[in-house]
């Protein structure tokens, strides 16, 4: 399942105001001054007319002041609902009309009250009819809102709206405008961010997915108290974009979230996100769990649209949300349609979590030479254990339980008396000897190691840590070694792979002699690399080539249709990036909080070719 949260803003909703010069509609007023209506609400340029030597706009797009959005909206949607009335109670008149048949006035008024608004025509309106009332950005072809030529909506006083154009378009329109209407409706941030959002799934494979946006509204408290205290209210603005949404993207389900007051309060945000939108995630998560078990988190996928409302409102979306390691679709530039008429998909950037962490993959030859000397070692590690695999007992009894090795390599730096500085590095690797007494793990292992070698080691020593999990082959018998005749790991680009490796030893060999020369007292104590070589099932297990660019995100799936069991086997395979468990880290806090830039070192998938490095505090 897909989850796009998103908060309405007043950045969300943008007014055409017109100027109608005589009783008829927006759609006769263009025609009668030789104007295309359709051209002139989704055109980048302005039609204009000379009136007392002036040239005067016909359109300028505004914005609902602070304290009228709400009654802006709600005039949008009161037609909405008359409409709805017309289409009601006169089906017939309409076909009529779109047959060429003659109505009565009356008939004919509510016909024209009905221009297919919102979805909510009859199935035997006309072609035309169907899609005169689209609005869709010139560009991209992208649907941005609503035409309302047809049956404007009166606006009664200018002092509502800012205007596009400042304060010389007020007194043009002030000066000359006699009768304005509001001929169109707009949703610059949700129209952008719904095509971004349906590319990424489509990246990902998870367009076929069920997909839910969550809207979420609220209101202020203004600073004037004669204010109507819900006068800038969303929540009718939620329902108009719910609308826009069912229209123009049948496929995506919506929901609407509603607040209340105080969404400038950092405390009620806070109190709201928890009490009422995060147990709804939560309730679709406990779906997905009961269907995929332990795979869920591959098939529960969080889309925080990070675009424009209070610092509070963001901060407490993202702050309760992270539970969900959720993707971020960033709008960088809010009011590119309020200046150019026009959506840009450059302005809307997709950010997986974990480069919005700050911490992203980072390759070998992008890391500093410490970390790289931890890398080595384990691959060097991994080589090893994957070469005497099926030789002792670690299946039959050091890990007979869960069959999941865990490799753990440990960085020190060691100075002696005279000031020069040695990398050490120690080895761990979990065990299960006994269920009772508890497992052993992987990074505490090596961390006793390290103590069992100088019981004066000191927490300011220790660099950082590397965490990598592997996977056992099938059963086999004691004894029995399970690389006979097996060739070197092999992959789709094995060409490509030889030349990385190539390319990383060269690497490897000058970083060692760069800093041997520099320093002068570095030492590196490493084992010997031994080849690489592994049975046919740990090449299929062990050898993941997802780009570091992109996060692992299986194909994603809806609860009613698609049966998830070849999904979730596939996803067993690599359990990377492995972070160390509770008691692990526990032991990793203490010694953080004498070496603070203590690390952790974990891997995006066996190849350890790219990696994640965090700190613990």
């Amino acid at each position: 399942m897909e989850f796009l949260v998103h908060n309405i803003s007043h950045s969300d909703l943008i007014v055409e105001l017109s100027w109608l010069r005589d009783e008829g509609t927006a759609s006769e007023n263009a025609a009668s001054n030789g104007e295309n209506a359709a051209s002139r609400t989704n055109g980048h340029q302005r039609q204009v007319v000379l009136e007392d030597g002036s040239r005067v706009p016909l359109t300028v797009l505004a914005r609902p002041k602070f304290s009228h959005f709400q009654q802006t909206s709600k005039a949008i949607m009161d037609r909405v609902e008359e409409l709805r009335e017309a289409n009601a109670a006169s089906p017939p008149a309409e076909q009529a009309q779109d047959n060429g048949g003659s109505t009565s006035p009356s008939k004919s008024r509510a016909a024209q009250l009905h221009p297919s608004l919102l979805g909510i025509a009859p199935e035997y309106a006309g072609a035309q009819r169907r899609v005169r009332w689209k609005a869709k950005c010139d560009d991209t072809k992208y649907p941005i809102g609503f035409n309302l030529h047809e049956c404007p909506i009166p606006v009664t006083d200018l002092h509502d709206f800012r205007l596009r154009g400042g304060i010389d378009m007020v007194e043009l329109a002030q000066k000359h405008w006699k009768r304005v209407c509001i001929t169109a409706v707009y949703f610059p941030l949700i129209a952008l961010l719904l095509p971004k959002w349906q590319q990424v799934l489509k990246e990902f494979k998870s367009d076929s997915s069920k997909q839910l946006v969550y809207l979420i509204s609220g209101a202020g408290i203004p600073r004037n108290v004669e204010h109507n205290m819900q006068g800038n209210s969303t929540e009718i603005t939620a329902k108009l974009i719910s609308n826009f949404v069912h229209q123009y993207y049948p496929q995506v389900e919506v929901r609407q979230v509603h607040s209340g007051s105080n969404i400038f309060r950092f405390d009620d945000n806070v109190q709201f996100m928890t009490r009422e939108l995060r147990p709804r995630l939560e309730a679709h998560r406990e779906t997905i769990v009961d269907r995929c078990g332990e795979a869920w988190p591959s098939h529960f996928h969080v889309t925080i649209a990070y675009a424009d409302g209070p610092p509070a409102r963001l901060s407490a979306l993202n702050a309760s949300l992270r539970i969900f390691r959720p993707s971020y679709l960033h709008v960088w530039q809010l009011k590119t349609y309020w200046h150019e008429q026009k959506l840009s998909m450059d302005d809307v950037d997709f950010h997986a979590f974990e480069n919005i962490e700050a911490s992203p993959c980072v390759s070998f030859t992008g890391a500093d030479s410490m970390t790289q000397t931890l890398v080595k070692e384990m691959r060097t590690f991994r080589d090893q254990f994957l070469q005497g695999e099926g030789m002792g007992e670690v299946e039959s009894f050091w890990l007979r339980k869960s069959r999941k090795p865990v490799l753990a390599v440990l960085l020190i730096e060691k100075e002696d008396e005279f000031g020069n500085k040695t990398l050490v590095t120690y080895r761990g690797m979990n065990c299960e000897v006994s269920m009772p007494t508890g497992s052993l793990c992987a990074e505490r292992n090596a961390i006793g190691s390290a103590l069992a070698q100088d019981p004066n080691l000191r927490r300011r020593s220790l660099k950082m840590i590397g965490v990598l999990g592997l996977n056992l082959d099938g059963k086999r018998s004691d004894g029995v070694s399970a690389f006979e005749g097996i060739q070197h790991i092999e992959s789709p680009n094995q060409s490509s792979a030889k030349e990385d490796d190539d390319k990383l030893a060269s690497l490897v060999e000058s970083d060692e002699a760069t800093s041997t020369h520099e320093s002068g007292s570095i030492e590196v104590q490493l084992s010997p690399v031994l080849p690489i070589k592994s049975p046919p099932k740990r090449v299929r297990e062990n050898s993941n080539y997802t780009s570091p660019r992109k996060p692992k995100r299986p194909r994603t799936f809806s609860c009613d249709s698609t049966s998830i069991e070849p999904v979730v086997l596939l996803d067993q395979l690599d359990r990377n990036p492995l972070a160390p468990c509770g008691a692990c880290k526990e032991w990793l806090v203490k010694i953080a909080e004498s070496n603070p830039s203590f690390r952790v070192v974990t891997f995006e998938n066996a190849r350890c070719r790219n990696f994640y490095i965090n700190q613990i505090m």
